[in-house]
């Protein structure tokens, strides 16, 4: 099996990680649902389903592409890389394994075209050698996800671009603060789909509002303290979230759901570390869920 598709299948259903994969998706719904005022049209229900398929299918495949990807080795190897090439006669060709690149016309040896020339051939050497085989399928995924999503929010209008081009920021500025490795730290990404997707939803109904923004920010700290976070940080980021939402459905003046969502906060929080505790009551992902449901009906 090709790495690059082994390295998805692991991170989006390890059989140890908890069930996390639908929040965006869910997000996306709750988003919509905080939007809407009247019963949906025939309309808005298509322009969801078009929102849908762009938070999973474009930007959940562009964002696993960029962040699940080691490109720091085919780089590394390119800062060392050498692939010894002859001084062949001018109007000659430059040839390898695997690959062919002309020689510049009337270039002699040592010369800043005959640099050049030799410089383009070592790039299109390890390209050729190094980069497509190892990040080739990847860079098809990213491509093809990018695509798909510019596609998806030119339909959809131009908020959706802007939403498009920050899931590609974003999953940029996570790939490289872990080093271009593949191995991104557990919970940020799911931290910036879910809140991507909750205004991704509310902008298919309703131009956006602050109370939908802020709600959203909260909910996804809570859920990157869903993922498989270390014990601390993951408790730090979910009562966290789950304060800020609460906090901010009291300043909405929506203060009889505080206490339904507080008690979708505790059972997971209270049984993590409890060994004999039923497995189904440490699904954090099942317990945000309900709580996001909860806050969009109330928003």
């Amino acid at each position: 099996m090709n790495p690059h598709i082994r390295k998805l299948l692991q991170l989006s259903a390890h059989p140890g990680s908890p069930p996390v994969w639908f929040l965006p998706l869910w997000a996306t719904v709750c988003g919509a649902v905080a939007a809407a005022t009247d019963p949906p049209t025939r309309t808005g229900i298509a322009r969801l389903i078009l929102a849908l398929f762009l938070v999973e299918l474009g930007w959940g495949e562009l964002w696993l592409a960029l962040t699940a990807t080691d490109w720091a080795t085919p780089l590394g190897r390119w800062q060392r890389w050498k692939y010894e090439l002859p001084h062949p006669p001018a109007g000659d060709a430059i040839t390898g394994e695997g690959y062919f690149f002309p020689v510049l016309p009337y270039a002699r040896p040592g010369s800043p075209a005959d640099r050049l020339a030799r410089w383009l051939a070592q790039l299109t050497s390890w390209g050729q050698m190094v980069f497509l085989p190892l990040v080739g399928p990847a860079l098809g995924s990213a491509l093809v996800g990018l695509l798909l999503s510019l596609a998806l929010s030119a339909v959809l209008g131009r908020d959706f671009l802007l939403l498009t081009l920050g899931i590609l920021a974003s999953a940029q500025l996570v790939t490289l603060a872990s080093g271009g490795r593949g191995s991104a730290g557990p919970g940020a990404g799911l931290a910036f789909r879910v809140a991507l997707g909750w205004l991704a939803g509310h902008l298919t109904f309703a131009p956006l509002a602050l109370p939908s923004a802020a709600l959203a920010g909260a909910l996804s700290l809570a859920a990157s303290g869903a993922e498989d976070s270390p014990g601390m940080a993951r408790r730090a980021l979910w009562v966290g979230g789950f304060l800020g939402a609460m906090l901010l459905l009291v300043v909405l003046q929506r203060p009889l759901a505080v206490p339904f969502i507080a008690f979708l906060a505790l059972p997971p929080f209270l049984t993590d570390a409890a060994g004999g505790s039923p497995r189904w009551f440490r699904r954090y992902g099942v317990w945000l869920a309900a709580a996001m449901g909860l806050a969009a009906m109330a928003v």
